[in-house]
């Protein structure tokens, strides 16, 4: 119910007052007309905040309207309000009975409005009476059921878009700390371990090991603080400066850092290539050198290809080690995560082992046309 419950019990108060004084006309001058009245109008003030108390006062006020007075005067306008207001915020149960309630106040009335002595109707003016009223009852129960469930779908619309885009976002998260994470703890393995063999027969070579495996801890410490501080913002105060997103031009750091074994092919019009874009295909090559420290062995050459054409980006990383990821089905995590950056562009992504031996990820997006802003 949007709204406080003091700003709706004053709207509703000013309304039932308004009502009141309307209906007052056809009360006048009787004062026990005029007190009739005010009973009826009363329940409508706390119709939406309290509506089974509306419900209880108004059954009341209608039964002194039914035994006090000689006929219907205009405040029984308020039934159908109150029972509309029972159908629409309050339970079935609730609503079921404000429907009985009216129901049987429909065929009282006329009873006992048209007993001998008072009015001598036609069968046919009883039968057209009791059915206007009770169709008036109906239609207004009607009205407040369609308007609660109305109500109801669209807040399970909403909370459905909510969810789904929380769905999202954690989706996006997980594959950011992936992506950081993962090449980064893969290089330093990698690293260490060949160090550990290598400073055996050549102790110089420490240092530059040791340089590689600090260069990518602070890139990935740097990265998870970015993403931390975005996670943080709550939009009141202005983000700090900091790095922008990674893209086409830092490649060729990122394919270093497998001590010459990896060898980049960049050709074609970077600047048609959008900053988003550059990030996914960022990401693509960082996780498939990702899984070729992992799973290609410490002797694999790796060539990254990337070239950009008019209409479209394409990347390949091809290696021609061992061959092939723990799952190339596309079940992993890495995997998962690029096929969803890749789709993200409408674009589409192969990964699958080389009938020659090795492994190759081969991704194609889609570039705007012509005076289209990049993606």
């Amino acid at each position: 119910m949007p709204g406080s419950v003091q700003s709706i019990l004053l709207r509703d108060g000013a309304s039932a007052f308004g009502v009141a004084v309307l209906c007052a006309a056809s009360a006048w001058p009787s004062v026990v007309a005029l007190l009739v009245t005010a009973a009826m109008c009363a329940p409508l003030a706390v119709r939406r905040v309290r509506p089974r108390l509306a419900l209880v006062a108004l059954t009341g006020a209608a039964a002194l309207h039914v035994t006090m007075l000689d006929g219907p005067n205009a405040s029984i306008i308020a039934v159908p309000v109150v029972l509309y207001s029972l159908a629409r915020w309050s339970g079935p149960a609730d609503a079921r009975t404000a429907l009985a309630v009216g129901l049987a106040g429909s065929v009282i009335g006329p009873v006992r409005w048209f007993a001998p002595g008072l009015v001598n109707p036609t069968a046919g003016a009883w039968a057209t009476t009791i059915a206007a009223y009770a169709g008036v009852v109906v239609a207004f129960y009607v009205a407040g059921r369609r308007a609660r469930e109305t109500a109801e779908r669209a807040l399970a619309e909403r909370e459905s878009v909510l969810l789904a885009a929380a769905a999202e976002e954690r989706t996006a998260l997980a594959r950011e700390v992936h992506d950081i994470v993962a090449h980064s703890l893969a290089v330093i393995a990698v690293q260490a371990e060949g160090g550990r063999a290598v400073t055996a027969k050549k102790p110089e070579r420490a240092p530059d090991i040791l340089a590689v495996i600090a260069d990518a801890s602070r890139g990935a410490l740097d990265e998870l603080r970015e993403l931390v501080a975005v996670l943080r913002a709550d939009g009141r105060t202005v983000p700090a400066p900091h790095r922008p997103a990674p893209g086409l031009g830092d490649l060729g750091e990122l394919v270093s850092r497998l001590d010459g074994r990896a060898r980049l092919r960049l050709a074609g019009d970077r600047e048609r290539v959008g900053p988003l874009a550059a990030l996914t295909i960022y990401r693509l090559v960082q996780e498939s050198l990702t899984n070729v420290l992992r799973h290609a062995g410490p002797a694999a050459r790796v060539e990254v290809r990337v070239h950009i054409d008019a209409r479209e980006v394409l990347v390949s990383v091809t290696d021609d080690g061992r061959g092939g990821f723990p799952d190339p089905a596309g079940r992993g995590t890495g995997l998962i995560a690029m096929r969803e950056r890749v789709q993200l562009h409408e674009g589409l992504l192969t990964a699958a082992p080389r009938p020659g031996g090795g492994f190759e990820v081969r991704a194609v997006l889609p570039l705007p046309g012509p005076g289209a802003a990049p993606g």
